[in-house]
């Protein structure tokens, strides 16, 4: 009985797969197929390349601790900094780059230009091929053009991983093989169906979206009402996909911004204590599926007018 793991975005919020991850290592359970979407596709890439959680948990901790990263995403990873500052200077200039960003919203594709995206993410993801990884992987992608859900289980994993992380309007999309690709976590933000596709028969799914009434504060303005009408959507999809996974482990990040780097330690640490307290749910409902197959093949199956899926 294959066990599938599956790692859904969040941004900071994500980081508490390192933590889950670590958890994981502890409790020895063997992990057959990983499919992630956006930054939980960047960490469950990196846990079938390196196959430590710790050797995972060292990258991602010098990545977002870089001068790069910092650099190429201020306007985002500086937002605590800037609600808190007292210096009428530093104020005016924050607003200024607010002015300079909400420009480059409507003129350019993406608010972060294409090399520099690149270039952060080459620091991070190693020069291979998704198929020469140790474990079979997936990375979730969401197609714009056709709608489709796209899921790269081969070629280069740079490319994969930087189509399943790109934001709409912070990254830039990512044209692949007459595709144009954003972040997957428009579209399956908890890839179970995925790793079903895959060969998984039993699937963990390590979830650490927030619910609606979770983002604060409320809307005060045309654009923040889009936002949050559009976040619900996510959402309620989200909660639609998580009906595939078998056991769900859920980090209490939800009060943690997306661009909470700062926070590191803390959402790592929430990410383990998560894992340790779903383990024995874990072991029960594995060991029941295993003495018991027909548990595991009475499941509702996804409706016709599921998005499609398509594999690369």
């Amino acid at each position: 009985m294959k066990t599938g793991l599956v790692l859904s975005g969040g941004a900071a919020r994500a980081l508490a797969h390192l933590g889950a991850l670590q958890a994981l290592d502890e409790m020895k359970l063997p992990v057959h197929v990983l499919v992630g979407t956006s930054m939980g596709a960047i960490i469950g890439a990196l846990y079938a390349h390196y196959g430590s959680a710790e050797a995972v948990y060292q990258k991602i901790h010098t990545f977002v601790e870089s001068e790069r990263f910092h650099s190429t995403l201020s306007f985002a990873v500086d937002e605590s900094k800037a609600t808190s500052t007292h210096s009428l200077f530093e104020r005016f200039g924050q607003q200024i780059r607010k002015g300079y960003f909400y420009t480059r919203l409507v003129t350019q594709p993406s608010l972060v230009p294409e090399d520099d995206y690149w270039r952060l993410l080459s620091d991070l993801v190693p020069d291979v091929r998704i198929e020469d990884l140790p474990v079979p992987f997936g990375a979730v992608a969401l197609d714009i053009l056709t709608g489709d859900e796209v899921v790269f289980t081969k070629g280069p994993l740079l490319r994969a991983l930087g189509a399943s992380a790109s934001i709409p309007g912070m990254g830039p999309p990512v044209r692949y093989r007459g595709r144009l690709l954003v972040d997957g976590g428009w579209i399956d933000n908890v890839p179970c169906r995925p790793a079903r596709h895959l060969g998984a028969r039993f699937v963990v799914a390590v979830e650490t979206s927030s619910d609606v009434s979770d983002i604060q504060p409320l809307p005060d303005s045309a654009l923040e009402y889009a936002l949050r009408s559009s976040e619900a959507s996510r959402i309620a999809l989200n909660k639609l996909r998580l009906s595939d996974a078998d056991v769900v482990v859920r980090p209490a990040v939800a009060h943690i911004r997306w661009s909470d780097f700062h926070l590191f330690h803390d959402v790592v640490d929430e990410g383990r204590r998560a894992w340790r307290e779903a383990a024995p749910k874990m072991a029960r409902t594995r060991r029941l599926q295993a003495f018991n197959p027909l548990v595991r093949f009475n499941r509702r199956p996804y409706p016709d007018t599921a998005p499609s899926l398509v594999f690369l």
